[in-house]
């Protein structure tokens, strides 16, 4: 990578300027059209969401969702065998599953639900979007079009394998969970409730009764179990709501499960996505300074029983009987609550944020947070915790005899254990995934646990950046001696009637002015070795390094190369990594490594490359005038254009720059180039995110997610992106810059970086400047054109927050707190102030908005629309109706570049 500084460019005028010229709207769709051929290079064939499994041979197979040149996203694999000398093998790509199965079942029809679902995990996929892996049996589940699929090798079958359907009940299947103990059994959220289905049930069983499943009356249905609710989802990416127990030694399976309450929580309607029907969905949606939903922490036991003949023989009379092995019942169905719910224990307890279970299944842990998500506790509930009867009023009862309740609760009555605690009073907690338990369990015994310490891998940010550290926490505290080591702030238990933090010990693993990535970490507790993706070498590069659990000299250790920034996989032994390396001018590669310990070192010995199989060009058919779904015109091509992959020497792309630059504020910002094929100064767009949670500028390949960027260059335009104040990976002072102040700082630094890249390059008219983003790029465009509209000629904003009273709770009060409190801030920082100071000049302003739009709603857009209109104020607006957050169809997406490009050529 180079990342250019002062003095690698010519100055601003060194060229004559091409006058501006005018295209026609069936020239610039023309051009749409023969652009996203000619661009196609850009898209690559990585290999994503990847699983390892061992196999009896010795091999390690490896999992993997892609997109075959000539399909959709399907179920892949390869094998490879870690003892085999280094080489650099191609490892083809081999089809797990029958790849009809998969296409049919992509034409299918989405539930609503699953269109939701994929909105709040940015999943942009037409087939199988996600599986899960039973490493012990090798059964993968994967969820496709409203419907359950299993594949399993054995009787008689090797890859590729036909599935097989489950039956589901109550709807579409969403985040489906197969039982760690028994691989036969599903478990999947549907309709506002947990179900559990399985080759081994007669039919699919109903777990729990939150909700009465009264869609068409959201009012009179305010419950729901196993379903996060929105912010939890959009805010905090926690997907799911249930988690089954990793293990038991008795015949109890049991299911830890949210049931939230969202009775308080504001209704609102939104034309349907399904434009044709005239129907509204309503939403519950929480603004700033509005009630929450309320979650609680409940648990569901059942057992197996073998069907009667009776039974066996009705439900196949019924048609219920999915196989002929199906022979069990699901008994005993028994809901339980804590004795004492999270909020009576925290009254400050407002978001659900992390939940799982230990290791040894004896324990549930949570990561809670309050409000202002200032605080966050992670606690530790003991299973016997959960020992008060709960009866759904319109589901089953259940049997309240004593004697039975009490095999749930042979674990010594104890408190909740607060392992640690931290706080964040001048900005706010980023919650993270890493929360590794270490196996100091040994003297656990079935569903007795008598450990006295509880040691772990975590990570903070209370140095300013997010660091690894092990942490050994006394959880039963008349059996050790605690050492306050000062880095903790301890609570008494009166203060939240649970018993800790109680830390014995506290070191860090990594240390510095740089961030760990809070997503995975891979423990060989053999070893004592903790393997991790930092930013350790740049912020722009992630890179996997190995330390020592124990802090020790040897420090830390680099395995990937400087120059390319790496995502890495690793199996649970941490013996085979699979890395797609790249950087912003050369396309990903990905590789298979064995992990190799040599003296004390580690090192990665590269086994082989995962490539696909070569496989011949499709024709590209001719533009006849029209845009459908999945082609260019041709309604018989059923081969996505953006998946057709082609040389990249087929096209001239250049490649986008990366410069950095000191800022007046003393901190340094990066930014990416896009340079047309024309010298000298060119009209600019500035494409802006600018808001927290997102870095837009790393050297790594991005391809066809930035194929607006290179559509602009590749129609003369100069584009540039920056990564002001507030982005993410920079640490906590720098993200921090915007509490309060949204809309500020990071135009500031924006308009700083532009002025300053003017100078250095050349190739920037600052006389013909556009800014132009979406959802809080699209705010901070119109924040840019309203303040600043001698820097910026034009603006087209798309789904923009223009009032920070109607987004979320969690979002927006993390930032810039409660309206209430923080009313003046929240006026500066709104766009409808801003209304009479939009230009006066016609062809400045576009707005683009999706009418279904159920994350930024419409009315954003119609508020500022209101008052430009009152006051006379010229402007463009383009609806899309049926369209969300996100433009999900193709002829919605051509139109709006179509009708960018348009709007550029002809203002810019």
């Amino acid at each position: 990578m180079e990342v250019r500084e002062a003095g690698d460019g010519a100055a601003a005028g060194e060229c004559d300027r091409e006058p501006p010229k005018k295209y026609s709207w069936a020239e610039v769709r023309q051009a749409v059209h023969d652009l996203r051929k000619e661009l196609s290079s850009l898209s690559t064939m990585v290999p994503m969401a990847i699983c390892f499994r061992k196999l009896s041979c010795g091999k390690t197979r490896v999992y993997f969702l892609r997109t075959p040149q000539n399909g959709w996203e399907t179920l892949l694999y390869t094998d490879v065998l870690p003892s085999l000398q280094p080489s650099n093998a191609r490892l083809d790509w081999k089809p797990l599953i029958k790849s009809n199965v998969a296409l049919g079942a992509s034409t299918g029809k989405c539930s609503k639900e699953e269109q939701l679902l994929w909105e709040r995990q940015r999943v942009a996929a037409w087939g199988i979007a996600s599986y899960e892996l039973h490493k012990e049996t090798g059964r993968v589940l994967f969820p496709c079009a409203s419907s359950l699929f299993i594949a399993e090798e054995g009787r008689g079958q090797s890859p590729p394998i036909l599935p097989r359907s489950l039956s589901t009940g109550g709807g579409a299947p969403l985040t489906p969970a197969i039982c760690p103990s028994t691989a036969r059994l599903v478990a999947h959220a549907a309709r506002g409730d947990i179900w559990l289905a399985g080759d081994c049930l007669g039919s699919p069983t109903r777990l729990t009764y939150a909700c009465k499943g009264k869609d068409d009356r959201l009012l009179e249905d305010p419950l729901q179990a196993g379903v996060p609710c929105y912010v939890t989802q959009e805010e905090f990416s926690r997907y799911t709501g249930f988690w089954w127990q990793p293990k038991s030694d008795d015949d109890i399976y049991r299911i830890v499960y949210e049931e939230v309450d969202e009775s308080d929580v504001k209704i609102f309607s939104f034309p349907s996505s399904n434009t044709a029907s005239g129907d509204v969905d309503e939403f519950r949606f929480p603004r700033a300074g509005t009630p929450n939903a309320k979650s609680v922490l409940k648990l569901v036991t059942f057992r197996l029983t073998k069907s009667s003949p009776t039974n066996i023989t009705v439900r196949r009379v019924l048609g219920e009987a999915s196989s002929p092995t199906e022979g069990m019942d699901v008994t005993d169905v028994r809901w339980y609550e804590m004795r004492s719910p999270l909020k009576e224990m925290f009254p400050w307890f407002e978001y659900l944020a992390r939940v799982g279970w230990t290791s040894c299944g004896q324990y549930v842990w949570a990561q809670i947070l309050d409000r202002k998500q200032q605080i966050l506790e992670l606690v530790l509930i003991p299973l016997a915790e959960f020992n008060v009867s709960s009866h759904y009023s319109h589901g089953e009862t259940q049997n309240d005899d004593p004697t039975q309740m009490s095999e749930q609760n042979n674990v010594d009555p104890s408190k909740i254990q607060v392992l640690l605690r931290e706080t964040a009073p001048d900005s706010w907690i980023n919650v993270h995934d890493i929360f590794y338990p270490l196996t100091n369990c040994t003297s656990c015994t079935g569903t007795n646990c008598t450990c006295a310490t509880f040691k772990f891998i975590w990570a903070s940010e209370e140095t300013g950046f997010l660091h690894l550290y092990v942490i050994t926490s006394n959880i039963q505290p008349d059996k050790a001696n605690v050492v306050n080591t000062g880095i903790e702030e301890m609570l008494s238990e009166d203060e939240n009637n649970a018993s800790g933090p109680n830390i014995i010990s506290k070191e860090a693993i990594t240390s510095g002015d740089w961030e760990v990535m809070g997503r995975k970490i891979w423990v060989d507790e053999t070893r004592d070795l903790v393997y991790f993706v930092g930013l350790r070498e740049t912020p722009l590069e992630r890179h996997l390094y190995v330390a020592s659990i124990t802090p020790s000299e040897s420090g830390i250790t680099l395995l990937t190369t400087v120059g390319h920034s790496h995502t890495v996989d690793m199996d649970d032994d941490c013996t085979v990594a699979v890395i797609t390396s790249s950087n912003i001018s050369s396309v990903p590669v990905t590789k298979v490594y064995n992990v190799c310990h040599t003296g004390g070192r580690v090192t990665l010995t590269q086994y082989g490359s995962l490539l696909e199989r070569p496989m011949l060009d499709y024709l590209d058919p001719p533009f006849n005038g029209t845009w459908d779904r999945m082609g260019d015109g041709d309604e018989n091509n059923d081969i996505p254009l953006l998946i057709k992959e082609r040389s990249l020497s087929t096209i001239e792309v250049p490649p986008p720059q990366i410069y950095s630059t000191r800022l007046s504020c003393g901190m340094t910002a990066y930014c990416t180039l896009w340079r047309s094929r024309h010298a000298g100064p060119r009209p600019t767009v500035l494409h802006v995110y600018g808001g927290p949670e997102v870095q837009i500028v790393t050297n790594s390949y991005k391809g066809i997610r930035q194929l607006r960027m290179h559509m602009l260059a590749a129609r003369g335009f100069t584009v540039v992106s920056v990564d002001s104040r507030g982005s993410k990976h920079r640490g906590r002072a720098w993200e921090a810059a915007i509490r309060g102040k949204m809309g500020q700082v990071e135009l500031d630094d924006q308009v700083e970086v532009l002025q300053w890249l003017a100078k250095e390059t050349g190739c920037i008219d600052m006389e013909r400047v556009a800014i132009h983003g979406w959802s809080y790029g699209g705010y901070l465009s119109l924040l840019g054109l309203a303040t600043r509209p001698h820097i910026f000629k034009v603006c087209v904003a798309g789904a923009p927050v223009t009032s920070w009273r109607l987004y979320d709770t969690a979002y927006t009060e993390r930032y810039m707190g409660s309206p209430s409190e923080r009313h003046n801030a929240y006026s500066r920082a709104s766009v409808i102030p801003h209304a009479p100071f939009f230009p006066d000049r016609e062809g400045r302003l576009l707005i683009i908005h999706g009418l279904a739009d159920e994350n930024v709603h419409f009315c954003h857009t119609a508020a500022l629309l209101s008052e430009l209109v009152r006051l006379g104020k010229p402007h463009r607006v383009q609806v899309y109706p049926g369209e969300r957050h996100s433009l999900r169809t193709m002829h919605a997406a051509k139109h709006y570049e179509a009708t960018l490009l348009h709007f550029l050529h002809e203002n810019l």
